[in-house]
């Protein structure tokens, strides 16, 4: 019997199971009070400043799937602080294809429970093209079991494992 999930972008109902996971604000604006937050933030669904210094820009963690065929991938929708001169070249190039921008660094600003604490491990940023959201890499030389993974490949059975911990399934067992 084949999987369905409502993604919670478009609400369609699509067949298979989800292929991405996203965190809709850095861990710590979303731990503002709504108050705070409106105070002492700027945001959208792909950039956010908080309190005029510190910067944010949403990417796209892909873990390659390595039971499937071709470039499927299970993709962690992760943002991460990056300096201010990164975060205005991304704004200023929207509708720009700036892929060939060298990689730029920066720093995962959500905690990916599953993996313990992922909160402040260096990446850096690929730009795409259009305005495709930006792929990060785990630094070279990091050891921490979300870069392994990413660098390796996940199966079948860690992508469903991955979904059972994040309560994809909790509704639907009901």
């Amino acid at each position: 019997m084949p999987s369905k999930f409502v993604c919670s972008h478009c609400g369609k109902e699509h067949e298979g199971l989800p292929t991405d996971w996203g965190y809709k604000l850095p861990d710590e604006v979303h731990d503002l009070s709504y108050l705070e937050r409106y105070a002492r933030s700027r945001h959208n669904s792909d950039l956010c400043t908080l309190d005029e210094g510190r910067h944010f820009v949403r990417t796209l963690l892909r873990l390659p799937l390595t039971d499937g065929a071709g470039d499927q991938a299970f993709s962690w929708g992760v943002w991460v602080e990056v300096d201010k001169q990164t975060h205005d070249l991304y704004l200023s190039s929207w509708q720009e294809d700036i892929s060939h921008h060298p990689r730029s660094a920066g720093r995962i600003a959500n905690s990916i429970v599953i993996y313990g604490d992922t909160l402040g491990l260096p990446v850096e940023i690929q730009f795409q093209p259009g305005n495709d959201r930006p792929i990060v890499f785990l630094a070279p030389g990091t050891t921490h079991a979300l870069a392994l993974e990413q660098a390796r490949g996940i199966s079948g059975k860690r992508h469903h494992d991955i979904l059972v911990a994040l309560g994809h399934f909790d509704e639907s067992d009901a």
